[in-house]
């Protein structure tokens, strides 16, 4: 009687250990799949142009609302859509940067300039790449000249092996022409999600650009980043009838 009591306790004792595991790994596995994705750097582009596509379904412009109000806004669009690949992002830094700028009024060519030094200094961009930003803006390039330039860049940099790219610089200009790429399809006339036509193409594109690369560092806040500047600079520059390069 005894040795069938002791066979019975140990089925159960089995059984409750088996239970208790298997709940475990449930909760592993469930919390495996709700990790945080890692973007690759060639994709920032395409989620860059998923936030101004985000924004402009929900929100009919800018008009009245701070920058940091946007800032959420348009980071909360994408958390709901891309919980994973937005999951636990700060917007510290962008809020920072965008503390005392007038969404309404925004120049990229003052926002850069008030801010490379400090780049500069924090080893967030290298001086070589703020020399080819601020080419790009004192040429005012367009979408095929900035193209060009950053292929002129590359190039020079290989044909000098003892001070060539480092890989940090090189990341950067993966974002850097990932952006410029998906923001030039964005803009274009002829996408239909596009929601101002007419507005000025070249400004944009190249101040979306300068936006994410100036946020590298932190990951995929350097896209909320992109977003907002291609915002605020289609927000506060008139029309003009210069068409986009496609």
């Amino acid at each position: 009687m005894k040795r069938i009591k002791f066979i019975l306790l140990l089925v159960i004792s089995t059984n409750i250990l088996f239970v208790g595991c298997s709940k475990e790994q449930d909760s592993k596995d469930s919390s495996s799949s709700k990790e945080k994705i890692e973007i690759p750097l060639t994709d920032y582009g395409f989620y860059h142009n998923e936030a101004l596509d985000l924004y402009y379904k929900k929100y009919d412009g800018i008009d009245g609302k701070t920058a940091e109000t946007i800032i959420d806004e348009m980071t909360a669009e994408l958390k709901l859509k891309y919980p994973n690949e937005f999951k636990n992002i700060s917007t510290h830094d962008v809020k920072l940067a965008f503390k005392n700028v007038d969404p309404k009024n925004f120049n990229i060519d003052t926002f850069w300039n008030s801010n490379k030094e400090q780049l500069y200094t924090s080893d967030k961009v290298s001086k070589r790449l703020g020399n080819l930003v601020d080419k790009i803006l004192e040429n005012d390039m367009n979408y095929n000249q900035s193209m060009i330039e950053i292929e002129n860049f590359k190039s020079n940099s290989l044909s000098k092996k003892e001070n060539s790219l480092t890989a940090d610089e090189q990341n950067k200009l993966i974002v850097f022409e990932s952006v410029l790429k998906s923001s030039n399809q964005y803009w274009n006339p002829k996408n239909t999600v596009m929601k101002m036509a007419g507005k000025p193409g070249s400004k944009v594109i190249v101040g979306d650009t300068l936006g994410a690369l100036m946020f590298v560092y932190s990951g995929p806040m350097s896209i909320i980043a992109g977003g907002i500047c291609s915002l605020f600079i289609n927000e506060a520059l008139p029309p003009y009838q210069t068409p986009l390069e496609e």
